[in-house]
């Protein structure tokens, strides 16, 4: 068989139950920062922790058993530092603003979210600003290769935890995950406990969440936390060992990259983005060239998994009778998720990618750029949450 026609396959079908998982357990960043900061609701952070630590403890076996093996792996970790930090806390403040991460925004926007389309318009429109603006006139990846040692990582193994800590050991892999994976299980599975405890004792009965039923099968239910976590986690490893075995040999998830490349369908019939004005070598690129767009990929395997995870979300959203087209009652929220996107695009891209991308794929990869990109994302959140407080 084909190995591009295997793995555009099986990544079109983890798209499809990806999305699935988005729109019926809700699973987004950005509502559950809200829902736990307003609500003290951890529902959907419940599942957004789970999917984390199965994941990690996962993806630690499979390094450790040498099924995907560590140069694999480390040729997949982006160099870590402090665009990790600027970008992410530009990122969760756009998403914060929106109300939706990329997770939250394929749902909703497949879900009939109309001032979501706007967030995504946002994006390429961010991203465009990066690609001819930020990226060419400060040098951008020549400041991430030479920057203050402290302050830049260069990737490879100088990245990748395991060997940083363990050397060359194979179960180097393994003990970071359960580090980390552990870590974030352990928090999910409490505040679960935590959750039913409270139910319980409000109602008087002692409170009991199937993990699965026949109306989440039928689509008829929304996905409880846990079912939702298990599939996010699985998609992950399927999109991850199947880049490794079919053709691209790394093992990588990322959404805001495929977003941005739309932008080069829209640009190409008015510019030539491919035209080299001067360039300059650096270590783990062939060559920087102009703008941001001669060094990525158009049609890569992650843009079919956008596409079909938006037609699974939309799927599942129209089968459980909710898909409705919505228009906000203020109309000024087109303009905020216009410009909360145009911040989320830049931040995606000063950070190397998104909430998927750097921070989720960072941990799977076991990189320093998911512990960086993780706190100044929640604080990007939390501060765009005070300002939309403060305005409205």
């Amino acid at each position: 068989m084909n190995p591009y026609f295997l793995e555009y396959a099986i990544i079109g079908i983890a798209g499809l139950i990806f999305g699935a998982a988005l729109e019926r357990g809700r699973m987004c960043f950005v509502l559950a920062t809200n829902n736990m900061f307003m609500a003290r609701d951890t529902k959907i952070l419940e599942g957004i922790l789970l999917a984390f630590g199965i994941s990690i403890l996962a993806f630690g076996i499979i390094e450790s058993l040498g099924i995907v093996p560590i140069q694999s792996a480390v040729q997949g970790v982006f160099p870590s530092g402090w665009y990790d930090l600027v970008g992410s806390l530009l990122f969760g403040f756009g998403i914060g603003l929106c109300g939706a991460c990329m997770s939250g925004l394929i749902f909703r926007a497949g879900s009939g979210f109309t001032q979501n389309w706007m967030q995504l318009f946002g994006i390429l429109v961010g991203t465009i600003f990066f690609a001819f603006i930020i990226f060419p006139l400060t040098n951008f990846l020549y400041w991430i290769l030479h920057t203050i040692p402290w302050l830049g990582l260069k990737p490879g193994l100088a990245d990748y935890i395991p060997h940083e800590w363990f050397g060359n050991a194979v179960w180097g892999p393994f003990v970071v995950a359960l580090i980390f994976g552990g870590t974030f299980l352990i928090l999910g599975l409490y505040l679960t406990k935590r959750r039913f405890g409270k139910i319980s004792k409000e109602r008087g009965v002692n409170y009991k969440e199937p993990i699965i039923t026949w109306d989440m099968l039928k689509f008829k239910e929304a996905y409880s936390p846990r079912l939702g976590g298990i599939l996010f986690a699985v998609v992950a490893v399927i999109v991850f060992i199947t880049s490794y075995f079919t053709v691209h040999k790394v093992a990588y998830m990322g959404v805001t990259t495929p977003y941005g490349s739309f932008d080069t369908y829209i640009l190409a019939p008015f510019i030539n983005l491919y035209t080299a004005v001067g360039h300059y070598k650096a270590s783990f690129l062939p060559k920087i060239s102009s703008n941001w767009f001669q060094i990525v990929p158009v049609a890569i395997p992650m843009t079919l998994l956008v596409i079909t995870t938006f037609a699974g979300a939309t799927t599942t959203a129209i089968l459980g009778g909710e898909f409705k087209w919505r228009v906000p009652k203020r109309k000024i929220m087109f303009l905020q998720n216009f410009i909360g996107g145009i911040f989320t695009g830049v931040g995606a891209r000063i950070a190397l990618g998104c909430n998927i991308g750097t921070l989720w794929s960072g941990f799977l990869m076991f990189s320093w750029a998911g512990m960086l990109f993780l706190p100044t994302l929640v604080l990007g959140m939390y501060l765009a949450l005070k300002f939309q407080q403060a305005i409205w």
